[in-house]
């Protein structure tokens, strides 16, 4: 079985909540490492633009619970 097998995919549109964030080159790494530690819930995310050494990032974050995306948004959204 490989591994895309396992994979767990979900419907944007089926997460309670949706915030966009950016990030420079490097930041989305601090961001990740933040969540898996933090976040309670199920929450996914994804890239819309890719970082570069002359613009920022754009990423969604998809969250479940209500605290972990309250937390997310007081540590993260400018």
């Amino acid at each position: 079985m490989s591994v895309l097998d396992q994979l767990v995919t979900r419907q944007k549109e089926s997460f309670q909540h949706t915030v966009e964030i950016t990030k420079p080159f490097g930041g989305i790494d601090f961001v990740i490492v933040w969540c898996k530690a933090e976040l309670q819930g199920d929450w996914r995310w994804q890239v819309i633009e890719m970082s570069s050494d002359q613009r920022p990032g754009r990423y969604h974050f998809y969250f479940d619970s209500d605290r972990d995306y309250c937390a997310f948004v007081l540590k993260w959204k400018n």
